[in-house]
């Protein structure tokens, strides 16, 4: 009985599922190698790199050209608003010139009373805007002593705005009558003094 038993657990022992003397390492390291040289040659294929040096080149020598091209046509949007602005100025400056040339004194005289911080010279602008006005009113050979009735004899000629006019001949004679005691603000004197330009423009005297 027991020499069975012997014969029945000797086979177990002698086959085992894994035996370490069957794996061969060499073989392990040859199949890692074999697989690793394709790779390395590739790597280290001398026309690998040199292909690459080439691209690399090309596509260096196309970024610096773009880079050379953006520096240069912003330079030469630079130079090109530069200019337009020059222009602009020269142009404001013209007219500006052209303005003062046309400007007559007088008036220049008048607008500049108005804009004064002193309230006095409100008044003074608007005694003078009447009496410039009377003047070439005269000049242009209407009949009447004072401006109302040099204003009456224009009222049939067609003006449009001598409505104007007679609106600040008005405030005129409330401020000549009543001195510095007659108020004013610097808001409607420049309302006052642009009905006398109105009439001015009308008249074709100032522009």
């Amino acid at each position: 009985m027991e020499e069975q038993t012997s014969l029945q657990i000797q086979p177990i022992i002698e086959n085992p599922l894994f035996d370490p003397t069957f794996l061969n390492m060499d073989y392990v390291f040859f199949k890692i190698t074999r697989g690793i040289e394709p790779v390395y040659a590739f790597i280290t294929n001398p026309n690998l790199w040199s292909t690459i040096g080439i691209i690399s080149m090309i596509l260096s020598l196309i970024l610096l050209a773009i880079i050379i091209f953006s520096l240069v046509r912003m330079r030469e949007i630079q130079i090109a608003d530069k200019e337009e602005i020059e222009h602009e100025i020269h142009l404001a400056m013209a007219r500006k010139k052209e303005i003062e040339k046309n400007q007559n004194p007088r008036w220049h005289y008048i607008l500049t009373l108005i804009e004064s911080p002193n309230e006095s010279d409100w008044r003074v602008a608007i005694i003078e805007a009447d009496s410039f006005l009377e003047e070439i009113l005269q000049e242009r050979g209407l009949t009447g002593a004072t401006l109302s009735e040099l204003l009456e004899s224009a009222k049939d000629s067609g003006y449009r705005y001598i409505q104007d006019a007679w609106d600040a001949h008005l405030v005129r004679n409330q401020i000549a009558h009543e001195g510095s005691n007659f108020y004013i603000s610097q808001i409607e004197g420049r309302k006052i003094v642009k009905k006398y330009q109105n009439f001015l423009e009308d008249l074709g005297v100032i522009a």
